[in-house]
């Protein structure tokens, strides 16, 4: 991996877990299971995942517009994608503090940025799969589902949610996820051990660095269950960064 790349794959990951964490959000707002009080709180939070896409973006961007010569494969949709999304946010927001439009039709509208969000995630594999990269396709899958349900139960923790089933079911969800990318992770660790004796030591380091960021970040979001405790946000914030951490390294290992 060639230190060019590290901005596009943060960029890739932070976009990611952004779609993830609204695919959950999105699916608790629509299920009516929040107050008017845990709505409004969670209403303020939903901007972040805003700024985490242009974020993403602008990094993409400045990367690209900084290596113009560069073969870095990108999916030319994000750019779309972002910009329809931050849009679908700002008139449900606009709909939503000034109570414009019933509310049938602001659920409609994060329907549709639900859709348009799923929609996304199955481009994105696509486009991996058409590209054969086999390291983009797990840490997809990770990012999406793990961090994506970290960073959504995080920003339900800001928002002083009260739906005690999500921090068991996330916690779980993404317990489940975990599992899976370790075993496909572990699966040509002899591979990348033999190639160690030949001196290509990068691939390891970045595989080990990742499963040991990957196992630190799900035992610090399943320590509120192993301890009976309510969640605490700055442990999950840590978890988040650990995550972000697992998904760059194993991707680099690939």
């Amino acid at each position: 991996m060639q230190w060019n790349n590290w901005s596009i794959l943060l960029s890739e990951v932070l976009e990611q877990f952004s779609i993830g964490a609204f695919i959950i959000i999105g699916g608790v707002m629509l299920s009516g299971k929040l107050c008017f009080g845990q709505h409004d709180r969670v209403m303020k939070v939903l901007p972040f995942i805003s700024w985490l896409l242009i974020a993403s973006l602008l990094i993409r961007e400045a990367t690209l517009m900084a290596l113009p010569s560069s073969r870095i494969a990108t999916n030319a949709n994000t750019v779309v994608f972002v910009l329809v999304f931050v849009a679908l946010t700002l008139i449900y927001s606009l709909c939503e503090n000034r109570l414009i439009g019933k509310d049938g039709s602001r659920k409609l509208i994060i329907g549709v940025m639900l859709l348009w969000s799923i929609a996304y995630v199955v481009d994105i594999l696509s486009f991996n799969a058409g590209n054969g990269h086999i390291g983009n396709i797990i840490t997809t899958v990770f990012s999406v589902g793990f961090g994506g349900s970290l960073l959504a139960h995080s920003m339900l923790i800001k928002a002083q949610h009260k739906v005690d089933s999500l921090n068991v079911g996330l916690p779980l969800f993404g317990t489940l996820i975990s599992v899976i990318v370790f075993i496909v992770a572990c699966l040509d660790l002899a591979t990348l051990v033999e190639q160690t004796q030949s001196g290509i030591l990068s691939s390891f380091i970045w595989r080990v660095v990742g499963v040991g960021c990957l196992v630190a970040a799900t035992g610090l979001w399943l320590m509120s269950l192993l301890t009976k405790t309510k969640p605490v946000l700055a442990i999950l914030a840590c978890a988040c960064t650990l995550a972000v951490m697992a998904s760059l390294a194993v991707n680099g290992s690939f």
